[in-house]
């Protein structure tokens, strides 16, 4: 396995760490989400919408191979 390989393998494994995290923040971002609506607070529905899914969206990236991450740190390799 290349370097690069090695690398892209580690970026994969750092997204599921992100999606853990994504995936344990939830309860607490639905909880606040609910309590927010009910309230009518916009602030509190935004905060909660952005808890929960910027962790799943870089999550999703990194896992997807995050090919922007890859390309700029192994600019001239070719897998």
């Amino acid at each position: 396995m290349n370097p690069k390989g090695i690398f892209a393998l580690a970026v994969r494994i750092f997204g599921l760490v992100f999606l853990y995290r994504a995936l344990e923040a939830l309860p607490i971002a639905g909880a606040q989400f609910c309590n927010s609506v009910q309230r009518g607070e916009f602030a509190g529905v935004a905060c909660s919408i952005v808890l929960a899914v910027w962790p799943l969206v870089f999550a999703n990236w990194l896992i997807g191979g995050a090919p922007l991450l890859i390309r700029i740190a192994y600019p001239g390799v070719r897998m």
